[in-house]
């Protein structure tokens, strides 16, 4: 199959749109995590005024993103093999130490359906210690938050687990609710992602 390349893979992310000039439909080529190149049929329909000139217009993080909101929107089924071929690798929301209230910087979820999130809390100290952990997504448009899942009055080390599904917020954060006298927790949140 002779194929056209549309957009130049991106040393990020290894990846590229191609085109069947045969067929004149869309395939996505990219590289598994076990190191194989894998092709997969882009059943959709563009129209030119909405993706413009995609030699010139588009990146390939900006198109990737288009398609992702295409298909979400659409009627169209992704395939399991490629919805669960890619795992973004963990990430940590927040880790430290803390003996007063309060949160973290807005984190960029926009490429994620889904996260799993892990809250581990490896030490506590002070008298009668109390911690309470929220994520919330953010509002954009107003700039507040709702919580999406948390655990409330922790009061020893230990490990939680929750489950956002779907993630429609572009930005999430941890917050965290210290009481007692003079407490003291160390804890992690760790996010494991399915796009």
């Amino acid at each position: 199959m002779s194929l056209v390349e549309l957009v130049k893979p991106d040393a990020r992310r290894p990846a590229r749109l191609l085109r069947d000039p045969s067929t004149n439909k869309l395939i996505l080529e990219y590289t598994g995590v076990d190191g194989n190149i894998y092709r997969v049929p882009m059943a959709l329909v563009f129209l030119p005024q909405e993706f413009g000139d995609l030699k010139t217009q588009l990146t390939l993080a900006d198109l990737l993103q288009l398609l992702r909101v295409k298909i979400s929107t659409s009627d169209i089924i992704v395939p399991t093999e490629t919805q669960s071929r890619y795992k973004p690798s963990g990430m940590t929301l927040y880790s430290g130490t803390v003996t007063s209230s309060g949160n973290s910087a807005d984190i960029d979820v926009s490429t994620l359906t889904a996260l799993e999130i892990e809250l581990k809390v490896t030490a506590v100290s002070g008298t009668s210690p109390t911690l309470s952990v929220y994520i919330e997504g953010k509002f954009e448009a107003t700039g507040d938050y709702k919580p999406l899942v948390y655990q409330e009055n922790i009061t020893a080390t230990g490990i939680w687990y929750f489950t956002i599904n779907p993630l429609i917020f572009r930005y999430i954060r941890v917050r965290w609710v210290v009481g007692g006298t003079s407490p003291s927790f160390t804890f992690t949140v760790a996010g494991q992602a399915m796009v």
